[in-house]
């Protein structure tokens, strides 16, 4: 099969077994008899449904608030429970999915064909290869992927399906497949859903109030052109290695909007230092996972805490992801020795078999 999936913006990863469909036995064909021959028809190659491309959103911002409101719809229909960290995790996953291969099998139809079982399989092998890449952001985004450490009993894997289905067939690869970072940041679509899925009173609770999308692009160019209260600095452009820090971001709707400004004006994201604060776990969760999909480079910190209460909340999160690279090293020095000394012990096994 094509290989479809780009599971990392910088690494090609083959397509999980999980999307791999078992093939069909092949049609018995008659045997001759010596008082009729059978004509056998020459074997057909089956048609391959090709992938569609992402294509570009007019209105990616209205798409958005379509998909988190149909997501909300539909959780709640299926009485998923107020775990909310469940169904923004899964269109979190997807949204980490890229469409790379034009000529490939169309890959929504592949996962809308996969049952739960497969479904949760491939949500935590996701997961599992981006902590490989960045265990700091992964690890920040824990909340939203913790749930898929336990047996998830068949009631909440019909909801999950549901979710997934919903977020595929209203769009979601369009928004966020797209192999362009550019594309993949016209809008920001983990805002929309975590705030469809949180009642209001819960939003008024935690002083949680989402800047439009639309404002926010505003707010940046007006920012970057040094233009507030007509004040003109020094700096009117983006300077590669500048230090870009949003102390109360939410889910990072106000990063996008520089992301996007700094692209326009032909320079890279990744060459500058990100950080962004929140109060709120699942908001921070929600911000890691769009530095991932908005491919923000690797300088970037997401801190969860209160920006007001700790004025060092990136230094304390810069600490706490090298801890955890530390940790994803440690891990990976011992899964290669371990694969070492296995390979030996087949060495040795071969050898043995043979002298006997």
């Amino acid at each position: 099969m094509t290989q479809q999936l780009d599971l990392f913006a910088e690494v090609a990863e083959p397509i999980p077994a999980a999307f791999t469909a078992a093939p069909k036995p092949a049609p018995s064909t008659p045997k001759a008899t010596a008082s009729r021959q059978v004509r056998t028809a020459a074997p057909c190659t089956p048609r391959i449904r090709r992938a569609p491309r992402p294509h570009p959103v007019s209105d990616p911002h209205r798409r958005a608030l379509e998909i988190g409101e149909a997501v909300a719809e539909r959780w709640h229909n299926r009485h998923g429970g107020t775990a909310i960290e469940v169904p923004i995790g899964v269109v979190a996953t997807l949204a980490l999915i890229r469409e790379k291969d034009a000529n490939g099998p169309d890959l929504k139809a592949q996962l809308l064909s996969q049952d739960g079982p497969q479904l949760i399989a491939m949500l935590r092998e996701i997961w599992s290869m981006h902590w490989l890449h960045r265990p700091d952001l992964i690890e920040r985004a824990r909340i939203l992927h913790e749930w898929l450490n336990d047996d998830v009993d068949e009631y909440r894997m019909h909801a999950v399906r549901a979710v997934a289905e919903t977020a595929l067939k209203r769009g979601l690869f369009d928004l966020t497949a797209h192999e362009d970072p550019f594309l993949r940041s016209a809008t920001d679509v983990l805002s929309p859903v975590m705030m469809c899925l949180r009642s209001q009173g819960a939003r008024q609770g935690l002083g949680e109030y989402h800047t439009p999308a639309p404002v926010a692009d505003a707010m940046s160019e007006v920012l970057a052109a040094g233009q507030i209260m007509e004040i003109n600095l020094a700096a009117n452009e983006p300077r590669t290695g500048e230090h870009i820090h949003d102390p109360c971001a939410g889910s990072g709707g106000l990063p996008r909007s520089a992301a996007q400004y700094i692209r326009e004006r032909g320079h890279d994201p990744a060459d500058f230092q990100w950080s962004m604060v929140d109060i709120d776990q699942i908001a921070a969760a929600c911000a890691s996972v769009n530095a991932i999909i908005w491919g923000l480079g690797p300088r970037v910190t997401v801190a969860c805490a209160d920006a007001l209460a700790n004025p060092n909340a990136v230094q304390d999160a810069m600490r706490e992801a090298r801890a955890v690279f530390k940790h994803r090293d440690e891990a990976l020095g011992k899964a290669r020795l371990i694969a070492a000394v296995r390979q030996v012990q087949q060495l040795v096994d071969t050898a043995l078999m043979h002298a006997a």
